[in-house]
């Protein structure tokens, strides 16, 4: 049976705490690379989209992990997944969208076209990157899937479509004048 340590000091207890944040903080980018990887290859292969049934274990060969670890990576990629879904409507595309992860590889959020577009360049949302940590509603900072709907409808006329829609205003005004 090991000797349980005991920090001597205050300094020695504070290298220890610090040496493992890195290492943690390591282990948390090195998973959230495979994350990525395996959204790209999820995009890729549709069946894996479903139920990776199956697949585990090849994968773990492929990335010379466990298959608990790989397990676990598929199943934050499902949540992630349905996050984007329940954020922005539609199936995240590792093309045009990003996951932007925070400093210390905690938590993540998203960047897509459509929130850029509405003026929110920084990533929506701050997701918990640990499985066991449930999401709230307050990880969607008050975003929903009707935030990025355009309200400002003009904007999606182009003039061809302005001069037939005042076209047929103006005919039919001039119509009910002329009864």
């Amino acid at each position: 049976m090991a000797k349980p340590w005991i920090p001597k000091n205050f300094d020695e207890a504070a290298k220890r705490h610090a040496g493992r944040r890195k290492l943690h903080m390591r282990k948390r980018k090195a998973r959230a690379d495979r994350i990525v990887r395996i959204l790209g290859t999820k995009q890729a292969a549709l069946e894996l989209r479903d139920c990776p049934y199956g697949w585990l274990s090849v994968a773990a060969q492929v990335m010379n992990l466990s298959k608990a670890t790989v397990s676990r990576d598929f199943a934050l990629v499902r949540r992630i997944h349905l996050q984007f879904r329940r954020l922005f409507g539609r199936a995240f595309d590792p093309m045009r969208d990003q996951i932007v992860w925070t400093w210390n590889w905690n938590a993540y959020g998203f960047i897509a076209p459509e929130s850029k577009n509405v003026g929110y360049p920084k990533p929506i949302g701050k997701f918990p990157f640990d499985t066991r940590i449930q999401e709230t509603d307050e990880s969607y900072c008050g975003f929903n899937q009707l935030s990025w709907q355009n309200t400002d409808y003009r904007s999606e006329f182009s003039r061809r479509d302005w001069a037939k829609s005042l076209n047929w205003a103006l005919n039919i005004l001039l119509g009910a004048r002329r009864s």
